[in-house]
């Protein structure tokens, strides 16, 4: 699938890639995440051509996930998240320890992240039942419906019915 396929796709997975999918743009969530706001602050942090940040700025601003703010002092522009771009903190937080756990070995230098509250690391994410149990891939059934429809009326999507547990 092309990637300007992806905003049409039925796959929620596919439309957030077409919106957040690439290197550059996780950087600039991940660094707004953690208060940076101004084109300068990104640009010295993340080490991105000013014309990739510009675009990747400008597209984040279009789909809705940093709005424009005049900054307090000077004639500056801050770019701040919006309630969209804030739930992404869910996705980040997922891949900071889906790459935690497996990207690193022991001897080497990590950053980490710590409740403020507690100065311990969060608990590892996981997909959660509405009873509980943690489901894993084999768990899970695809299913399509309207996005406004009740989750009853959806039917499973071909192919994608869950693996027999042994």
């Amino acid at each position: 699938m092309k990637r300007q396929e992806l905003m049409h796709s039925s796959c929620p997975i596919d439309r957030a890639i077409s919106e957040v999918g690439d290197a550059w743009t996780f950087q600039i969530l991940r660094d707004a995440m953690h208060g940076v706001t101004r084109f300068t602050d990104f640009s010295k942090r993340i080490g991105v051509a000013s014309n990739i940040l510009t675009a990747r700025l400008q597209k984040l601003v279009a789909v809705g996930i940093f709005e424009i703010q005049e900054a307090a002092l000077g004639n500056s522009r801050e770019y701040v998240l919006t309630d969209k771009g804030r739930d992404l903190h869910i996705v980040l937080a997922a891949l900071r320890q889906w790459g935690q756990s497996h990207l690193f070995e022991d001897d080497e230098v990590i950053t980490r992240v710590v409740d403020t509250r507690t100065g311990r690391q969060p608990r590892p994410m996981t997909v959660t039942a509405e009873d509980g149990r943690e489901l894993g891939p084999e768990d899970i059934l695809v299913v399509q419906s309207r996005a406004a429809d009740p989750i009853e009326a959806a039917a499973p999507v071909t192919g994608t019915s869950p693996r027999p547990k042994i």
